[in-house]
């Protein structure tokens, strides 16, 4: 257990070594959105620790979660655009339901796909890239909040 928190340590360290060493503008460049499932996906590679079939099966898993995730969002983010100009009790309970309903969905699809990958990855294995991808994702959301109060105290 100490060594799999080391091995957590060791890749959380160097995902924000190599998270400083990149520009953040390289990691979320303006324009068309570079697919941050894409980037993620190259990290994990870059860092090895998955053997090339485990690499592709989890690949696979995660691009499918991901879309599936997107569909959902997206449909969350437009009943929170309709819940903000409601009036009518009602459709505003119906809406926070369906909202909760799509975090449910969201859960659920996480468990699947939890279960999916262990079905063809070693739980060790699994455990790193998890972490690992989390983490990188952490980096690049902090990265872009920096940015953002960057430009905000500029245009100020």
């Amino acid at each position: 257990m100490k060594k799999l928190i080391f091995i957590c340590m060791g890749l959380a360290l160097s995902a924000m070594a190599m998270a400083t060493e990149n520009d953040a503008a390289q990691k979320c460049p303006n324009g068309p959105k570079n697919n941050l499932t894409e980037i993620v996906l190259t990290h994990i590679s870059e860092h090895g620790i998955l053997t090339e079939q485990e690499l592709a099966d989890f690949t696979a898993i995660y691009r499918n979660l991901n879309q599936q995730k997107r569909t959902i969002n997206k449909e969350t983010r437009a009943i929170k655009k309709q819940l903000e100009t409601c009036t009518d009790s009602k459709e505003m309970v119906t809406l926070m339901q369906q909202v909760a309903n799509n975090d449910l969905k969201r859960a659920q699809l996480d468990k699947e796909a939890l279960d999916q990958y262990i079905e063809k990855i070693d739980a060790s294995r699994l455990a790193q890239v998890l972490q690992c991808s989390e983490k990188y994702k952490n980096e690049i959301f902090k990265n872009m909040r920096l940015k953002r109060q960057e430009m905000k105290q500029q245009a100020q």
